[in-house]
């Protein structure tokens, strides 16, 4: 009689899990395959069958992304592009486009701005996964998302080369402006405020009223 057996997990249970897991609803940590297991083959399956994954540390959990986030994010990452575009500043990408972090973990922002500098050899890659700096980065939390898991993030994405990252809050309708992996933004901006590419993106500016206006 053949024994199967389980795969071998770091985990004694799932409450290490979860917490490994930056405490990150329990509805988010995919168990297929197991946690501790997956691959960025597997990042790239379930990303190829509409359901965006990061891969945090061998564990595939499940991006949170609602319709209002996408739009969103969408806006933003059109404003960049026209900017960008025009000048041949680098490349626009968004929340399919997979990033491999310096760490080894694979992160999917709602936004990134690669600039030209920082693509290698000042070409696009040709791998799925590539190794590259987010020069900006934008995140547009859900409620899904936790303050430990965008603590990681902010990290990884400056470790890994980012320049600017910007955590936009839809819920509060604030945009908040990172230049480093503090624990406070360099600056938190409401809706009479206006947004800026800084040293990143010298003159792009957006209204950080119309990135949450509703229009058609």
């Amino acid at each position: 009689m053949t024994v199967s057996t389980l795969p071998t997990s770091k985990f004694e249970n799932a409450a290490e899990l979860w917490h490994a897991m930056d405490d990150v609803p329990l509805e988010r940590i995919v168990l297929k395959p197991a946690p501790g297991t997956a691959t960025e083959k597997d990042v790239l399956w379930y990303v190829a069958h509409d359901k965006l994954v990061e891969l945090v540390d061998g564990t595939l959990v499940e991006k949170p992304v609602g319709w209002l986030e996408d739009y969103i994010a969408m806006k933003i990452a059109v404003a960049i592009a026209s900017f960008v575009t025009s000048r041949k500043l680098g490349v626009v990408t968004g929340s399919q486009a997979t990033i491999r972090m310096s760490g080894g973990n694979i992160r999917l922002p709602d936004a990134t701005f690669t600039s030209i500098d920082d693509l290698p050899g000042r070409k696009l890659p040709s791998e799925p996964i590539p190794l590259l700096p987010p020069t900006l980065a934008v995140e547009v939390i859900s409620q899904g998302n936790t303050k430990a898991e965008m603590r990681r993030k902010l990290t990884e994405y400056f470790d890994s080369g980012a320049k600017l990252v910007w955590y936009v809050y839809p819920k509060e309708r604030t945009i908040a402006v990172y230049d480093a992996p503090t624990d406070e933004p360099k600056q938190t901006l409401n809706e009479t405020d206006i947004l800026d590419g800084g040293s990143v993106l010298p003159g792009f500016t957006l209204s950080v009223a119309d990135v949450f206006k509703m229009e058609v």
